[in-house]
Parts: structure tokens; sequence; C-alpha cells
């Protein structure tokens, strides 16, 4: 289902290391960080919604980087990042750099870290995200600096993952050999790199660079 350990490099630093999963260990992960996280299981559609953008974010979860579902940066609640290359959306431009991303020990941390921010910090584009509104739930997530891909662009791209993730057979997809150290795959369409690989902006208020 995933590659091994993440590898420390020093205190609270680990290396930028693939950890792909497949698209129904995505919903199946974030199943479980829900209940966990909220006390009560997702509802189908809201489940589907939150695949469907974790699929977004991972390149459907080939190109996920130490467990981490939705990009999030800073250093996780066990005090671990990972320092990857990452393109960003600058004035309509992309842009490479180098930021901290959160990294996680195993596959429940990483998704339950992200249940948790998404209900803190972006609960109210949930009640979107649980009614199948992606349009909404796009909108939502836009207003509050989530992402800086167009929302148009992003809400048809988070469309495409809910129909792509509803279909995708339980079959786990095998680790994808990568030196380049960034925090998505190069190798996805334009489109989906931009989105998956630079479109959330949630910055760590610890942690801003």
């Amino acid at each position: 289902m995933s590659v091994g350990p993440v590898g420390a490099v020093g205190a609270g630093s680990v290396s930028p290391e693939r950890t792909p999963v497949s698209v129904a260990s995505l919903r199946q992960a974030i199943g479980r960080a829900y209940q966990r996280v909220t006390g009560q299981a997702p509802s189908a559609t809201l489940l589907q919604s939150l695949t469907a953008q974790a699929s977004l974010e991972t390149g459907a979860g080939s190109s996920m980087y130490n467990y981490n579902f939705g990009g999030v940066k800073g250093a996780g609640p066990g005090g671990l990042s990972a320092n990857c290359l990452t393109h960003e959306v600058v004035n309509g431009e992309d842009v490479t750099v180098r930021q901290k991303f959160r990294a996680y020990g195993s596959l429940d941390e990483g998704a339950e870290d992200y249940v948790r921010v998404l209900v803190q910090r972006f609960g109210h584009a949930l009640p979107s995200a649980a009614g199948g509104n992606l349009d909404g739930f796009a909108h939502a997530l836009k207003q509050a600096g989530y992402y800086t891909a167009s929302e148009g662009d992003y809400a048809a791209a988070l469309k495409g993952a809910s129909a792509a993730a509803g279909s995708v057979a339980s079959t786990d997809v095998l680790p994808v050999p990568s030196s380049s150290g960034f925090a998505n795959s190069v190798d996805v369409t334009r489109l989906f790199d931009a989105l998956s690989a630079s479109a959330l902006r949630i910055a760590d208020p610890s942690s801003r660079e």
C-alpha cells in the first residue's frame, strides 16, 4: 500500500519521500480519520468529495509525499516536516520554490491531520462538500486562501477527480521512483500538476517563510 517509513535527516526534518497509495486507500483512511476526529462517520457524499480533493492534491495517490494528504505546510503534530520543491501560481505565473510540508509516520496519521485541518480551519467549506456541491466547495476553499490556482480550474479538476475516484478499482499502486524532491509528480498533465502541486496555500502560522 505504501513505501516504508520516512527517513530522518535531522531534528524535526525528514527526507521528501514518496508514499504512494491507491485512491481506495485514500478513501478508507479519510473515512477512519473523520470518525476519529468528529466522532461520527462521514456521509457517502462527503467522503466522496474529500477523497476527490485528496486524490487531486496527491496525483490520485501516486504522488503523495510523506503521507501528506493535502500539501499542508509547516510541521505535523509530531513535529516532522519535509523540505520539498513545489510549484506555485504567483501573478498568473508558475514558479518553483522550496518549502516545508508536514510529514507523517503513517497513512492514518496523515489522514487524521488532513481531516482535522479541514474541520478546524476550513469547516465552512464542508457543507458544500457534504452536499456534493464541488463548485461551492472549491469556492469556499478559494475564499479562505486554500489554493492559488483559478477557482474554475480547481472546481473542474475536483469534478474530474470525483468521477475518477468513483470508478477506481480497489488496487494499490506501486511506488514510483523519484529523486526530484518535488512534492507532487511532474509527469501528470500541466493542469493537474499546477493544481495538485501548487494549489494548497495552507501556511502553518508558526513557520511562515
